[in-house]
């Protein structure tokens, strides 16, 4: 709930802003203060509120700093607040002087001014007392100079920055600091909170009591939901809220009963639960009651009991902390009885970052107790599913020479249909150091690059080794000549790599292999200013050539611990290594080709276009393979790759990246999309992505792929809009993932209601892939709260852009 921002606002403003004699500076200058008696037909005091905004007399609650659209249209621009027209109107405030009240002179003025015989000074008629940044207006103050106390009585209205309180009448003691206001209403401005009290007093300097009191962020005319509570009791010494016996309205509907709770007032954290999570979908009800615990200024936790009604009870916690030179986050998921499942379900994840001076280390660790867990159950904790869970650690060290590493790594594998063979090797450990060694101030670089790894797999496997020890050198030389129109970089690299395996098939354990790789890189940069109807710009040409040479080397022998083939792109086209990881070093006597040219809006400094082409010419076949069993290839051009990104106006771009089989004359793979966003956070995207599984580059277990996806979030009007997608499988002739919603947003409430088909993923590989579907409902408060908040979570996976779009809200009432 929000009552925080709420109610540290009267706490630390309404008691304070109301006895504006009380503070010691202004006892002390009590004797000083102005007193400007004036006669009953002289004009109201100007400088005060009159000056600022005057409400129509059409609008009803202008006496509530209430404005109405039509009044700030009519304002001067410079004037307007920030408005989103979701509101019929907005509270805005009048301007009031600045400045500490404690340390500020009390300005009174009045029609009348008396003094009785007992001492009691009476001020009546449009009385006005400003003190700094307070203010309070009555029809008649009586002060007793000798008590100290005040009473005031007609129109009350007491004024402070950012917060105004109406009331009937009010009594002040000044010397004991406390308030006592009857039949109130209140505004807090800039959090578009209305509200009433039967009595606002403190009995105690720093505890503040609200009587049959209501709070709403609705407009003043508007019902649509209210809080009703007996009693509010605010304590500053504690930072504590308690209520007692509220109600929340809809529609004038009491829906809900509290009979107590607390809440924080302050920037001080403090334990208490958090407003419930309410979903349905395939587990049927999912209701969720998180609890916040404050462990300590460093550390806090969750705890979330959690129901779903198809499967049972299951229990989340999460701890977080935080330090000088540490972050992270500890999570625990349990279910001790799955109806549907038969067993219990289990989640444990671990992340972690620390920093000491020139070391880093990391921790990420997420383990579950089968290998459905994602497939059935969601998670409220900070991780996500895929194919192999990370379970590593390192330990990293940045010198000025030198840099090293220590990674301990391991995977579970929640894909049932990967066989044991297949399965990733663990890294116990990985050592790793690179040192870099500047010759005074030359352009030549040198480089020594050092790995030792322990690999283990986790099954007793025959084909491959189940332990191995690998150490891998690669000394490097570069002459690194750089200018502003170009650069020419020349660079010799020495590859070393030694194995000791334990496979039992072997007649020697024992193997090393050693490559050298040249490559020369080479590039220019040219550009060119020009005006284009009244725009400047600057276009550039960036040609880039590489020349790539490693001799061949027979590593069909080695075995295959963290090494795969990279996936084929623009960026491709300048690595020295067609393979990731340490244990293949592709052969190549190639040169690529690439030219890049970008066209910058220098008025604006963005860059409008950005257009990429290059191919590879190869000098020879590629007969390193990841097998023996995989043919050579002995093409002599790679796919023609080219990728361009538009910024075709402030509201619509365009990317697009494809490879084409230039000597098949065949479309290897094409992406591209349009995105379409305006200053009304509408959102649009249409994709398309097109693979061929025949082309030289592919995969040899990849299937075509041609997939058109289009999703958006879209406004009908200032409340209404709607949400969709609809990815659909051109191969398959099926939709894959298909959402549609309905969103409403008034000035005081939000809702969404959302549908979503789509294809779920299977770990029985005789399984027919069968459709899910659920229905979401996300419903918020504003100012208070909501449930549902999964729902964010789902779009932002399915929509592209849609977390930006959300960022970029206005806020909720201007």
């Amino acid at each position: 709930m929000n009552w925080k921002r709420i109610f540290v606002t009267f706490a630390m403003m309404v008691t304070n802003a109301a006895v504006v004699f009380a503070d010691d500076a202004a006892a002390d200058n009590a004797d000083e203060t102005s007193a400007v008696a004036q006669d009953q037909s002289a004009p109201s005091n100007p400088g005060s509120e009159s000056d600022s905004v005057n409400p129509a007399p059409a609008n009803p609650y202008g006496h509530l700093d209430w404005v109405t659209a039509e009044e700030i249209a009519a304002m001067p621009i410079h004037q307007r607040p920030s408005f989103s027209g979701i509101c019929e109107g907005i509270y805005f405030a009048p301007a009031i002087a600045g400045g500490d009240p404690g340390n500020a002179r009390v300005h009174a003025s009045a029609d009348r001014f008396d003094t009785l015989a007992d001492g009691t000074s009476v001020l009546s008629g449009s009385v006005e007392l400003k003190q700094a940044n307070r203010e309070l207006y009555s029809d008649e103050v009586r002060l007793n100079r000798t008590t100290r106390e005040s009473s005031l009585k007609g129109n009350v209205k007491i004024r402070q920055q950012g917060m105004l309180i109406l009331g009937d009448s009010a009594e002040v003691n000044l010397n004991e600091k406390k308030l006592d206001v009857r039949n109130t209403e209140y505004v807090i401005h800039n959090i578009h909170v209305h509200g009433s009290a039967g009595r606002i007093y403190n009995p105690e300097e720093r505890v503040l009591v609200l009587d049959q009191s209501t709070y709403t962020t609705c407009e003043p005319s508007g019902n649509a939901w209210m809080i009703k509570a007996e009693e509010i009791r605010l304590d500053q010494e504690s930072g504590w809220g308690e209520v007692s016996g509220a109600t929340i309205e809809v529609g004038g509907v009491p829906v809900v009963y509290l009979p107590w709770w607390t809440f924080p007032i302050d920037d001080r954290r403090q334990s208490g639960f958090l407003f419930p999570s309410i979903g349905s979908g395939e587990n049927g009800l999912d209701l969720s009651t998180p609890y916040y615990l404050n462990l300590a200024p460093n550390y806090d936790a969750t705890i979330t009991p959690r129901y779903l009604a198809d499967r049972g009870e299951m229990l989340e916690g999460e701890l977080r902390y935080l330090s000088d030179n540490t972050t992270g986050d500890l999570g625990l998921g349990y279910m001790p009885d799955d109806q549907q499942y038969g067993d219990s379900r289990s989640l444990v994840t671990w992340h972690h970052n620390g920093h000491y001076d020139k070391w880093v280390n990391t921790v990420d660790y997420t383990r579950v107790g089968d290998s459905d867990h994602f497939l059935d159950l969601d998670t409220t904790l900070n991780t996500s599913s895929a194919t192999h869970l990370d379970q590593k650690t390192d330990l990293r060290y940045y010198g000025d020479t030198w840099t090293s590493s220590v990674l301990l790594q391991q995977f579970q594998t929640i894909d049932d249909l990967i066989v044991d063979e297949d399965l990733p090797y663990r890294m116990l450990p990985q050592l790793r150091t690179l040192g870099r060694f500047p010759i005074d101030n030359s352009r030549l670089q040198l480089q020594m690059g050092a790995e030792y790894t322990y690999f283990d797999h986790p099954e007793d496997i025959v084909d491959g080794p189940t332990s191995a020890e690998r150490v891998r050198l690669v000394p490097s030389a570069a002459y690194n000549y750089r200018r502003p129109w170009g650069f020419v970089v020349p660079k010799l690299s020495f590859y070393y790599r030694y194995y000791d395996l334990n496979q039992v098939n072997l007649n020697e354990n024992e193997s090393d292999l050693e490559n050298s790789i040249f490559s020369l890189d080479s590039g220019l940069y040219l550009d060119r200013p020009f005006e284009f109807r009244g725009t400047n710009f600057l276009q550039t040409l960036e040609p880039r050539v590489f020349y790539l040479y490693s001799a061949y080397r027979d590593q069909n022998g080695l075995p295959l611990f963290d090494t795969a083939k990279t996936s084929f792109s623009y960026e491709q086209l300048f690595r020295e290594n067609r393979f990731t990881g340490g244990d293949r070093v592709g052969d190549a006597n190639q040169v690529s080709v690439g030219l890049t040219s970008r066209l910058i809006n220098q008025d604006t400094g963005e860059e409008e276009i950005n257009v990429s082409l290059g191919q590879i010419f190869y000098l020879r076949d590629r007969e390193v393979q990841l097998s023996e069993d995989d043919e050579i290839e002995d093409t002599t051009l790679s796919p023609f790759v080219a990728r361009m990104s538009w910024l075709i106006n402030r509201h619509w771009s365009w990317r697009a990246e494809t490879q084409l089989d230039t000597q098949e004359s065949n479309l290897d793979s094409a992406v591209t999309g349009f995105r379409y966003r305006d200053e009304h956070r509408n959102l649009l995207n249409l994709n398309f992505n097109y693979y061929d599984s025949g082309a030289i580059i592919a995969d040899p277990e990849s299937e075509d792929i041609k997939q058109s996806d289009v999703s958006f979030v879209w406004s009908l009007n200032q409340r209404w809009g709607v949400i969709g997608r609809w990815g659909f499988d051109l191969v398959q002739q099926r939709s894959y993932d298909n959402i549609v919603g309905l969103e409403y947003e008034s000035c005081c409430w939000r809702a969404r209601l959302v549908n979503r088909r789509y294809l779920k993923e299977s770990n029985d590989a005789n399984a027919v892939v069968e459709p899910s579907q659920g229905i979401y409902l996300q419903f918020e408060l504003k100012g208070l709260g909501g449930f549902g908040g999964s729902v964010d979570s789902m779009l932002d996976d399915a929509i592209s852009g849609y977390r930006e779009r959300e960022k970029a809200r206005p806020p909720n009432f201007q």
